[in-house]
């Protein structure tokens, strides 16, 4: 951490009354940037080439700003993991010298695990870091947040079928709307892994769940989350 005290790097974001503070690095208040507000909102147009919105989480129950479909996509991927805790968007600005030269950079997504450990993201198309140039951006913040004990990692996709899956299971994301005590029993009656499909063939033919439709099954596996996805989450 001496190496960037010494440069002295800030964070500067919004708290929740619309106020700006400015901390430096080391004595950031971590849970108001968290759940403070975005430090900057891209703006709609005719013709703009990026895909602004809103993206409405499970985990946060609330709405986060996305500035392009790829960050869109990161968010139904970080939404679905049953180790996130929290999710925030364009949170804070960083600001200060370090690698050599002055920066200011606001990453794309903020993320808590339920351990409470904090992982910077920002995203990026792959075709976009094949230029060193561009990929090289990205090393100075990397740098710093390792240092200040934070993850970092730059994301750049996931699979379409992967998308399809999560998008498909995030229907039944709003519990209140399906028979729990039904979903929870149907998974339970799972002593060994099964196809989707054959889950609910089995449920309506032979366990005396013939109300359970494929909707109600989604909601305890969005819950759990994919067991890749457990083993895959650094924390």
């Amino acid at each position: 951490m001496a190496g960037v005290r010494g440069q002295d790097v800030r964070v500067q974001h919004l708290s929740f009354d619309r106020s700006t503070v400015s901390a430096r690095l080391e004595d950031v208040d971590v849970a108001a940037v968290l759940h403070g507000l975005p430090v900057r909102k891209s703006p709609t147009y005719r013709g703009q080439r990026i895909y602004p919105g809103l993206f409405w989480s499970a985990t946060t129950r609330s709405f986060l700003i996305y500035e392009s479909l790829l960050k869109l996509d990161y968010l139904w991927t970080a939404d679905l993991l049953p180790t996130v805790d929290w999710i925030a968007t364009q949170r804070f600005e960083l600001s200060g010298r370090f690698g050599g030269r002055d920066h200011r950079h606001v990453p794309d997504v903020m993320v808590r695990s339920n351990l409470g450990r904090i992982l910077i993201v920002d995203v990026k198309p792959k075709s976009r870091l094949d230029d060193p140039e561009t990929a090289a951006v990205f090393d100075s913040p990397g740098d710093v947040c390792s240092q200040h004990g934070w993850d970092y990692e730059v994301w750049s996709g996931t699979s379409e079928t992967v998308l399809r899956n999560i998008k498909l299971l995030a229907c039944a994301r709003v519990s209140t709307h399906f028979d729990r005590q039904t979903a929870m029993r149907a998974i339970n009656e799972c002593i060994e892994p099964l196809v989707f499909a054959d889950l609910v063939r089995m449920v309506r033919a032979g366990v005396g769940l013939r109300s359970a439709s494929s909707m109600t099954l989604n909601w305890p596996i969005w819950c759990r989350g994919p067991i890749a996805a457990r083993r895959s989450q650094r924390w």
